[in-house]
C-alpha cells in the first residue's frame, strides 16, 4: 500500500501566509503579492523533510487522476485556532515535494484536533485512493473502456472525453456508464 507519514511542525496560517505591498510602476499603482519570511522558512524546511520521507518510506507519486487520502491530526498550541488556516501551506510544500502531482486531487480530512502547548504540529497520514477519477475504481474503470472505448473509432489515448472522466469531471457526454460520442467501429460482413 502506498502511505507516506509526516510531522510538521505548525507553520503559517492563511492569515499570514502572504505580505501585500504597494508598487508603483510610472504614474500606476499596483498591490503586490509574496510569501511571507515566515512561509518561505517553513516551506524550504518542510520541502526537504518531505523529500527526506518519500524516498526513506517508499512513497509513489500517484499518477494522474487519482485521488489521495491526507489525514491530519492537529495539536494547536492554544484553543481558538482554525485548523482549517493551517492546510494550505502544507499542501503547497507537499506538491512541491512531489508527493502528488497537484493537490487538487488530495482530500484533506481532519480527524481530531487536541491542544499541546508544547509540542503544536500536525501529524499527517496520506494514503492513495482506489478512485480514478470519476471511477471508483481500476475495475470500474477498466469496465468503462471496454464496454465504451474499446470499440470505438476515437484514439483512447487522445480521448477528450476519457481525459475529462479521468480528472474528476462529470460530464453529460456520459450518462449511466455510456458514452453518447462513441462512434462504433465499422464491422465488415464478408458474407
Amino acid at each position: 500500500m502506498n502511505k507516506l507519514t509526516l510531522i510538521s511542525p505548525l507553520g503559517p496560517s492563511v492569515n499570514n501566509y502572504l505580505n501585500y505591498r504597494v508598487r508603483k510602476q510610472g504614474k500606476r499603482s499596483f498591490v503586490q503579492v509574496y510569501m511571507s519570511n515566515d512561509t518561505l522558512a517553513y516551506r524550504q524546511f518542510f520541502i526537504d523533510y518531505v523529500k527526506e520521507q518519500i524516498e526513506e518510506q517508499g512513497w509513489v507519486t500517484p499518477e494522474k487522476g487519482k485521488q489521495v487520502y491526507v489525514y491530519m491530526t492537529f495539536f494547536m498550541d492554544r484553543k481558538k485556532k482554525d485548523p482549517n488556516n493551517f492546510i494550505k501551506v502544507p499542501f503547497d510544500a507537499l506538491t512541491d515535494a512531489g508527493v502528488f502531482i497537484d493537490d487538487d486531487i488530495a482530500l484533506p480530512v481532519a480527524d481530531r484536533v487536541y491542544i499541546d502547548s508544547l509540542n503544536p504540529r500536525i501529524e499527517i497520514e496520506i494514503f492513495e485512493s482506489d478512485s480514478i477519477g470519476v471511477f471508483e475504481n481500476m475495475e470500474e474503470l477498466e469496465e468503462f473502456k471496454e464496454n465504451n472505448c474499446f470499440n470505438c473509432k476515437r484514439n483512447i489515448e487522445t480521448c477528450g472525453v476519457l481525459k475529462r472522466l479521468l480528472d474528476n469531471r462529470i460530464i453529460p457526454e456520459v450518462q449511466d456508464g455510456i458514452c453518447e460520442k462513441k462512434k462504433p467501429i465499422k464491422e465488415w460482413n464478408f458474407l
